[in-house]
């Protein structure tokens, strides 16, 4: 089958909807099925690939016309030139994250998929004016709608009577692999943070922690060349290293020298890419399923949406807060029960292999008319 997916944002690059994207398309080549990635032309000048160490040499086009991120009139002729060159290729099947992109398929009544990570409160006035008056979801060529976690389902029932027979809630996923390895006793453990800089997804947290708890070392790995900088300017614990974001294809080497692994995210409010809008309940953090793979433990605080994956002391340990106290005395009085530590570890390499991207793939491409 021909399919396209057209994604308005950089790729290759470190941004986890291009990481997840990128790997959705290499789980749908391995089911066979011919698959181009149609983007701007941003991103960095290297293979899909060797950047996210794909399996798959997945056909990438970027149209030469957007050498920027497409906002305000970009973003929408991005959509329509994205749209034609999908129809050029003969594609049976889109696949997009793009809501203007969708009305348009619509329009032209393609079968389309939609993936819908959060709600609409970051799209713009017309957008949600679109979606608002314009019942598109529940028509017959938007043969499915993937919700990334039953909370941006529920949003879809509730505020735009989407039939709840068109959702099908596909959390993200992970093509890491990693050997299980039990933790032994140190007297230093590595405590590790791969992701975004945004304080509110807990790097500010972190240099907080790494300050009260000389016990350990910390380290994160996010962010560009100028983010770093300004993070290791406020930084002022000789027990934390701060780096820049890993291209995937090489992170594995990374988070398998952690012992530890954290999600400090804010509880209230998690900003999107670009600081816009508030996704607190309805995220599925990407990093978390690399950090189910590599089998490391993992510490996260008590987020109402990250029950729809993981389980307090089963296979992670939640802490209600962002407290500074809290979290030391956590890690301290863990870091003395490695037999627990062991225990859950195991029951979240087991639960990663729910999660790879190739099965996501072929949940995403099974529905009736296959």
């Amino acid at each position: 089958m021909r399919i396209s997916y057209l994604f308005n944002s950089s790729t290759p690059s470190s941004n986890p909807g291009s990481i997840q994207v990128v790997n959705t398309c290499d789980g749908i080549a391995s089911h066979g099925h011919k698959i181009i990635l149609i983007t701007p032309n941003t991103g960095k000048n290297v293979s899909l690939k060797k950047f996210y160490g794909i399996k798959n040499n997945i056909k990438q086009i970027k149209i030469k016309y957007f050498k920027k991120f497409p906002l305000r009139i970009s973003y929408y002729l991005f959509s329509i030139f994205s749209v034609f060159y999908g129809i050029f290729f003969k594609t049976e099947i889109f696949i997009t994250r793009n809501f203007f992109t969708l009305f348009l398929l619509n329009i032209f009544k393609k079968r389309t998929i939609i993936e819908i990570h959060h709600n609409l409160e970051n799209e713009g006035r017309i957008i949600q004016w679109i979606f608002k008056y314009i019942e598109i979801f529940n028509k017959k060529n938007i043969i499915k709608i993937v919700a990334i976690t039953k909370a941006v389902k529920k949003f879809l029932i509730k505020s735009y009577n989407v039939r709840a027979d068109k959702i099908e809630i596909i959390p993200s996923g992970s093509s890491l692999r990693f050997n299980f390895k039990k933790l032994k006793k140190k007297n230093k453990y590595k405590i590790g943070y791969f992701g975004s800089l945004d304080i509110t997804k807990g790097s500010d947290f972190i240099l907080k922690l790494s300050k009260f708890d000389k016990k350990n070392n910390y380290y994160i790995y996010g962010g560009n060349k100028d983010a770093v900088f300004k993070l290791r300017k406020i930084n002022k614990s000789k027990n934390l290293k701060i780096y820049e974001s890993i291209n995937y294809g090489k992170i594995k080497k990374y988070i398998s020298k952690m012992d530890i692994l954290l999600i400090p995210s804010n509880i209230k409010k998690i900003q999107s890419l670009g600081g816009i809008g508030n996704i607190a309940k309805y995220t599925s953090p990407l990093k978390l399923f690399d950090y189910l793979a590599s089998g490391k433990l993992i510490i996260c605080t008590d987020t109402k949406v990250y029950h729809e994956i993981l389980t307090h002391r089963k296979n992670c340990i939640m802490i209600k807060n962002l407290n500074i106290q809290n979290w030391k005395k956590t890690i301290f009085r863990l870091t003395k029960n490695l037999s627990l530590i062991n225990t859950i570890k195991r029951n979240s390499y087991n639960l990663s292999k729910r999660y790879t991207y190739k099965i996501r793939a072929k949940t995403l491409l099974n529905f009736k008319i296959f």
